[in-house]
């Protein structure tokens, strides 16, 4: 290629900063450190939350999530059987019953017309939470879920991990559930390598999270050197989503009408101010779908596929009350593209855009 992608995870100074002052007031070595506090408040502020924890992991996130509903063992969890596949391993690992929905025709997430179904038919007393996740720059109808889940007495767990900055009429992505989980992962657009945060929106819940996290020590900990390099990049987060945000409308605009065998996922929506860890097509068959990949790998163009729908698991992992054909072709024929091709600086756009040409030859 005549350009090269942006580095990830970033190389900035300020980061490179952060870190020497923790080191040097060796707040990296306490127990309760100084810049955690400062970063979890910041998070409750910024998400517009009244409880915030740091974690190791967007995944351990979700199990304290889980776990502080205090499932008992079989009740049931829905989710879409297109989702990030740890959401599903970790609902078993707490000893949830899956039951996986369809994804909506509107978003990429969970089919609020099969989930009122659900809470209309004669077993949504068996049902005790629901997770609903924003995936690939998309909200997912979260006001919708919730009004569900309130009527029904169900909790909501919002995976945010995605999306960090997206707003929802005006509202951070991760505001609207019961609970909500963020990540820090290495790949994440705000990144620690590893890390995550649960946001709580209940009283009642919140009040359950001690026997979960501190022994008295905190169980699954983000470290103070982590929390440095988070605080840099959440100072930036709104000018890098607004640039990666530019370049998936170029793309909008420009390349996808020339891609007709390519059917984008992650167009832009209404009252939505986007933030993209991945964007996503879906190809005409899984064979096409290699093809591209193929060829991306050729041209060391970051993309890969999706997740596997989890309608392919066995009836005896999970529950699946109606059939589920948008997550079955997401699970065999989704591909994304990774948020550092959306780093480009408009200058190179002339050269991504023959670059998509190339791979759909």
């Amino acid at each position: 290629m005549s350009f090269a992608f942006p580095e990830w995870p970033p190389q900035w100074p300020e980061i490179r900063e952060a870190v020497d002052r923790v080191v040097r007031s060796g707040d990296w070595g306490r127990y309760h450190s100084q810049i955690c506090r400062s970063l979890q408040a910041r998070i409750e502020a910024t998400f517009g939350v009244p409880h915030a924890r740091l974690c190791c992991s967007g995944t351990a996130a979700m199990e304290i999530a889980l776990r502080v509903c205090q499932l008992d063992p079989g009740d049931q969890v829905v989710l879409a059987a297109y989702d990030f596949p740890g959401n599903f391993r970790t609902v078993e690992l707490v000893g949830g019953r899956p039951v996986i929905l369809d994804v909506s025709p509107q978003s990429l997430s969970l089919d609020p017309a099969q989930l009122q179904s659900l809470a209309d038919g004669p077993d949504h007393g068996r049902v005790r939470v629901v997770i609903a996740s924003h995936l690939y720059g998309r909200a997912a109808e979260i006001v919708q879920l919730r009004e569900i889940c309130d009527r029904a007495g169900w909790i909501l767990i919002e995976d945010a991990c995605q999306t960090p900055g997206m707003t929802i009429s005006g509202r951070h992505a991760g505001s609207f559930g019961h609970l909500a989980t963020l990540s820090f992962g290495g790949s994440k657009p705000v990144t620690a390598g590893g890390g995550g945060a649960l946001l709580v929106n209940s009283e009642r819940l919140a009040a359950r999270l001690g026997g979960w996290i501190d022994r008295p020590g905190d169980t699954f900990p983000l470290s103070p050197l982590q929390a440095a390099v988070i605080e840099p990049q959440l100072d930036r987060l709104e000018a890098m989503n607004r640039l990666r945000s530019q370049t998936v409308r170029f793309i909008q605009d420009e390349v996808v009408p020339q891609l007709p065998s390519w059917s984008w996922q992650s167009g832009m929506q209404s009252e939505v101010s986007p933030a993209y860890y991945k964007v996503a097509w879906v190809a005409e068959s899984s064979g096409h779908r290699d093809q591209i990949l193929d060829r991306a790998k050729q041209r060391d163009v970051p993309m890969g596929a999706g997740y596997r729908s989890t309608s392919r698991c066995s009836e005896r992992r999970r529950s699946m009350p109606f059939a589920t054909p948008r997550a079955d072709v997401f699970g065999e024929r989704l591909f994304v593209l990774d948020h550092r091709a959306l780093l480009l600086s408009p200058a190179n756009y002339g050269d991504l855009q023959q670059l998509f040409q190339q791979l759909a030859e």
